[in-house]
């Protein structure tokens, strides 16, 4: 993003946001930090932290990149709480015998720590649950803050012995009916 741009996009969270501190200096620092964003998702994340935060002050540069990321702990939650139910899901219907590609690339960070889908399908209920409960939030977030590289699918064991790619794409749009019940719950309370 040009600095015309930036100032641009930026002006919005000068006007809503008013503060007496900020310098050229300063507004040149989160400039800097921010020029990796597009005009678009730093205007998204305007947009959602006028939604969603509550705190009346400036905000911070490392704030700015979480809503531009959809990183922030709110959202990092929900997004765990759908992953669960996708994983489970996935689990389920495929099970080892399927190959399986989740949309989202933080369930693959989750697989691989347990060394691949063959050993997760292994797990007892007992171990998964307390696997969920546990440690999947934890190596969720940190792949969806540090993306790094993972596996791109899962090959199950028909296609492992077929010799063939049959992979299950999973992703948001078959969760979408969960999404909009969950939206529609957070209208009623």
């Amino acid at each position: 993003m040009t600095n015309q741009e930036f100032n641009t996009v930026f002006q919005p969270f000068l006007d809503y946001f008013p503060t007496s501190e900020m310098t050229k200096e300063k507004l040149n620092i989160y400039y800097l930090a921010l020029s990796s964003l597009t005009a678009e998702q730093l205007n998204c994340a305007f947009i959602s932290m006028v939604k969603n935060r509550v705190y009346k002050n400036f905000p911070q540069i490392a704030e700015i990149l979480q809503y531009a990321s959809g990183t922030t702990e709110n959202e990092l939650d929900d997004r765990i709480v759908i992953a669960k139910r996708m994983l489970k899901n996935a689990i389920v219907r495929y099970g080892s015998y399927g190959s399986v590609e989740f949309e989202d690339k933080s369930i693959h960070a989750v697989i691989d720590a347990l060394d691949g889908w063959q050993k997760l399908c292994a797990m007892s209920s007992d171990e998964l649950e307390k696997f969920l409960t546990f440690e999947f939030g934890k190596i969720y977030k940190a792949y969806a803050r540090n993306k790094y590289q993972v596996s791109n699918y899962y090959i199950g064991f028909y296609d492992m012995q077929n010799g063939t790619k049959n992979i299950n794409k999973i992703g948001f749009k078959s969760m979408a009916p969960a999404l909009d019940n969950k939206q529609k719950l957070k209208e009623l309370e």
